[in-house]
């Protein structure tokens, strides 16, 4: 058979195969049975392929996957199981095989396929730097650079040429020219050397059928799971240790207020809450065309009025001030000096009462900065103790395992007989269900008959009323009458008259009415006249008062504009809280500048590959997080089924 078929019996059994449903043997059987032409050598290399890539599932799909991340970006997935075999040939079996042997399978597949595999599988670079250490992460470094380096580096100049010839097929290329070689003379042999007798060929072994992989082998152990919770769990406590030391480094700012300052505060927003009004009436902004223009406003006569009300009580009041004042009364320029020096003495206050508190909070972040390096510090001792606690359990695992393998044989067998069982309740259950089937529906169709029936008489009984409402409408009524507009309608009133006599009496109405409007524009125009001449003399009156307000007003923002100057801050207390801030903050960055001085003088290699150790097992939990998760799926939701069918 040609080697080309060969590859695709494996793709095909490898495509079918389901670890978690059948064992490998089994299927291996299935596969060799299903193609009886095979001889023994072509049986034991589909056993030998099939076989090894069921062991080095992770490996090789490890590789695959970063193939068409990297070179195979526009290669079809479905060629997935084709990359694996070859795969499985070039990094575990190419010295076994032979070099002839893999170029004549090569050759008989796709060459565009062939082309950039071989050009991403045999690249030295990728294969010392990245993509070796993908392989350390699934399997030991050892068992890496000795089974699978060696089998691509030993045969790296033979498939380099192999690839030059597949892509000058790509190109279309003509094949080179064989240089032709000279005769060189020999001497001749004159005597004859008797024919040796050749031996009896020994019949090849064929390989012995291998026990079922166990199913141990693709779970993740007990022992790791645990340790992984555990790691999870003081995860989660460093992540609460480091919000409890964030929220103790902002609440050292906060400092605690007196009961006095309190009880002020409330005041103040009660005042202020006060004076809000949400359900009050929000009047529309004033435009901004009308804030620019300078053009004066035109006042009506209701704003005229009470402005000028408004400017006659302030002038009784100044009047009886200065009534007061000749009559020997104080004034209110003592209590308003007094008032200045007060409010100067409380911003005082307060600028050193916030000055304080500045202090404390810079001290309280400085003292929470020192906590938090000393934390650091003693996070790593817990981690050096933490990896000696792994490696020991690791230890443990691997003295676990074994013992584990002998009870999941056990359970394998009894798996088997259980499935042999349920194909033969899913039988007698779909027998019952038909049963049930074919009975509901002669029900529902005598149910069907019976709606119908009833359906027809309730219609006819409605068809025979709406006949009955029609005729009904069809028959004529007369509803003609005929009115006298000079007949009183006859009842006997004394003001009884007819509808003409009643036009005539509306006419007669209506003119006296419009003469006694007439009268009542005439004096309204007076009235108006009249009191256009009293606005106008006291709009002049409002224009000297606003003249007079519009100074005092400059001459008060002056005043406040020089109370508004920052007081100056003298105290002890302050420049003690500012020395002791100085010295925190020189102790912090010496202990700084002392772990930046370690970190320099130590291996820097050695951090980095830390770090990347760190990402590659935080990768690696998650993915069997996420693998585990999903076997655990499969077999809820295959449970269920048996259930069901049950």
């Amino acid at each position: 058979m040609e080697s080309s078929a060969l590859v695709q019996i494996c793709i095909q059994g490898l495509r079918n195969f389901n670890p978690e449903t059948s064992a490998s043997d089994i299927r291996l059987q299935e596969i060799l049975e299903n193609n009886p032409q095979l001889n023994d050598s072509e049986e034991t290399f589909i056993a030998e392929v099939f076989s090894g890539c069921v062991r080095y599932h992770k490996l090789l799909s490890v590789t695959v996957e970063n193939f068409y991340l990297d070179e195979g970006k526009k290669m079809l997935k479905k060629d997935a199981y084709l990359y694996r075999v070859f795969a499985y040939l070039a990094m575990m079996r190419l010295n076994d095989l032979g070099y002839e042997n893999f170029e004549n399978f090569v050759l008989k597949e796709d060459t565009l396929k062939m082309f950039t595999f071989l050009r991403f599988l045999f690249d030295s670079p990728k294969l010392q730097s990245w993509l070796k250490n993908k392989w350390c992460k699934i399997y030991d470094q050892h068992f890496v650079e000795s089974s699978v380096l060696p089998n691509l580096l030993d045969n790296l100049d033979e498939v380099h040429s192999l690839i030059s010839r597949l892509n000058d097929k790509l190109q279309n290329k003509p094949p080179s020219k064989k240089v032709s070689v000279t005769t060189k003379p020999e001497p001749f042999k004159l005597t004859q050397v008797k024919p040796r007798s050749v031996p009896m060929p020994e019949p090849i072994p064929k390989v012995k059928t291998t026990n079922p992989i166990p199913p141990s082998i693709y779970k993740s152990p007990r022992e790791e799971t645990e340790i992984q919770k555990k790691k999870e769990g003081n995860r989660k406590k460093s992540e609460q240790m480091l919000e409890t030391v964030r929220s103790m480094s902002a609440n050292h700012i906060r400092t605690q207020k007196s009961t006095k300052t309190q009880e002020r505060m409330n005041t103040i927003i009660r005042e202020g809450e006060a004076q809000l009004k949400f359900d009050s009436y929000k009047a529309k902004p004033v435009p901004k065309t009308v804030k620019e223009s300078t053009a004066p406003v035109k006042l009506n006569a209701a704003t005229i009025l009470r402005e000028d009300a408004l400017y006659a009580k302030r002038e009784e009041e100044e009047l009886q001030k200065i009534v007061g004042v000749l009559s020997g009364e104080g004034t209110d320029d003592d209590f308003q000096i007094w008032r200045r020096e007060r409010d100067e003495e409380l911003k005082r206050e307060e600028a050193e009462r916030v000055a304080r508190n500045k202090m404390i909070g810079l001290l309280s972040y400085e003292e929470a900065m020192l906590a938090k390096q000393r934390l650091t510090e003693n996070n790593k001792e817990r981690v050096q103790r933490m990896k000696k606690e792994a490696d020991e359990m690791l230890k443990v695992f691997l003295v676990s395992q074994l013992e584990l393998e002998e009870e999941t044989r056990e359970r394998v067998l009894s798996i088997q007989e259980s499935h042999q069982q349920t194909k033969a309740a899913q039988v007698r259950l779909t027998e019952l269900k038909k049963k049930m089937v074919q009975e509901v529906r002669e029900e529902s169709r005598s149910l069907m008959k019976i709606a119908v029936e009833e359906a027809q008489r309730e219609m006819e009984r409605k068809m025979k009323i709406i006949q009955e409402i029609r005729a009904f409408d069809r028959t004529e009524i007369d509803t003609q009458r005929f009115v006298d507009l000079t007949a009183t309608a006859g009842f006997g009133f004394l003001c009884e008259m007819s509808i003409a006599e009643l036009r005539e009496r509306l006419v007669l109405a209506k003119e006296k009415r419009e003469l006694e409007l007439e009268e009542r524009r005439g004096d309204i125009l007076a009235e108006k006249i009249n009191y256009r001449k009293m606005l106008e003399q006291k709009m002049e009156s409002i224009s000297q008062n606003r003249e007079l307000i519009g100074k005092e007003q400059a001459r008060a923002q002056r005043e406040k504009e020089k109370m508004k100057s920052p007081p100056r801050i003298q105290s002890t207390e302050i420049d003690s809280l500012q020395r002791k801030l100085e010295e925190k903050r020189a102790e912090r960055m010496r202990m700084k500048t002392a772990q930046q001085m370690t970190l320099q003088g130590g291996p820097v290699k050695r951090t980095v590959n830390l770090e990347a150790e760190k990402r590659a097992m935080e990768e690696r939990r998650w993915k069997e997080l996420e693998q585990s998760r999903e076997r655990i799926a499969k077999l809820s939701t295959k449970a269920n089924k048996v259930t069901l069918m049950t």
